[in-house]
């Protein structure tokens, strides 16, 4: 009963004081330390597990977001080989606008750009109608003309060749010349110009239309130097070509409207070969076709 008696005093003094609430707090207060003392292992090795998995896919994140971004480059840079060939592909077809003649595209096979013979290979051949002597040009200007026919593919000399001459003029003043091949692609040599003609740096040099290749008035090069030295009859002129003679891989052929030479189709045999040859030497060519070459 005196228990019970003390237990009911305490409730009453509890009720008017609030001294457990007080004593409860004081009382966790005193244990607080060794609360967190006891949290700590707890704590640092939540802390190390997180920062650990926090690491690990930071890691993973990084190692994707680095293969997105080398595919994105890759994207990227197919993009730009696209948009560069656009705008050959434009410029090419702009360059050709307002010109009477018909145009065949192709494209570049093999380039050889051999000092002694600057030759390139395209997709056209015997089976596109492509002809000897064929002029081929691209965005810029004239490019060379076709030497050789195949079945699929033709051989194509650049104006830049030691063996090649253009007929060309001045558009500014319409002297007629020769641009001779180099063996260079960075520059034409015209030595047959007068050393008093009435020619500039910069002027433009275009095909004259003479020699039944090259339609006139197509862009050539363009004067980059000019010696008139004491004593000469010809000054030494040299142009700067305007096709990309050492780059690009797309070009225009223009079909003339009178080819000189048309390439023979490629026999299957030589028995073929020897019957052709007979019925020749018999009748003679036919007219309007010229005898195999």
């Amino acid at each position: 009963m005196l228990y019970g008696l003390l237990a009911v005093v305490l409730m009453a003094m509890d009720q008017r004081g609030h001294y457990v609430p007080r004593f409860r707090s004081a009382m966790e207060y005193l244990v607080e330390p060794a609360y967190h003392v006891v949290e700590w292992p707890i704590g640092a090795t939540r802390n190390l597990f997180t920062q650990f998995q926090s690491r690990r896919s930071l890691r993973h994140e990084n190692d994707r977001l680095s293969k997105q971004l080398l595919s994105q480059e890759a994207a990227l840079q197919r993009l730009a080989a696209l948009t560069e060939e656009n705008r050959r592909l434009r410029s090419l077809f702009e360059g050709a606008q307002g010109q009477e003649f018909e145009y065949r595209f192709a494209e570049l096979l093999h380039v050889d750009l051999d000092p002694f013979s600057h030759k390139v290979l395209i997709d056209r051949g015997f089976r596109d109608g492509i002809i000897i002597g064929q002029a081929v040009i691209d965005g810029a200007g004239v490019m060379g003309q076709i030497e050789d026919v195949h079945l699929h593919y033709s051989t194509v000399r650049l104006i830049s060749d030691p063996n090649h001459a253009l007929p060309v003029q001045i558009n500014r003043t319409g002297l007629r010349t020769v641009a001779f091949g180099t063996g260079e692609t960075g520059f034409l040599s015209m030595p047959n110009v007068p050393r008093e003609a009435d020619i500039r740096e910069g002027d433009l040099v275009v095909t004259s239309g003479l020699g039944d290749r090259f339609p006139g008035g197509y862009p050539v090069a363009r004067v980059s130097a000019i010696n008139r030295e004491e004593g000469l009859t010809f000054a030494q002129v040299e142009a700067e070509p305007l096709a990309a003679l050492d780059r690009g891989r797309e070009v225009l052929l223009i079909n003339s409207p009178e080819p000189l030479m048309r390439a023979e189709p490629p026999v299957e045999n030589s028995s073929a070969n020897g019957q052709d040859e007979e019925e020749l030497s018999e009748d003679g060519p036919q007219s309007g076709e010229a005898p195999p070459g």
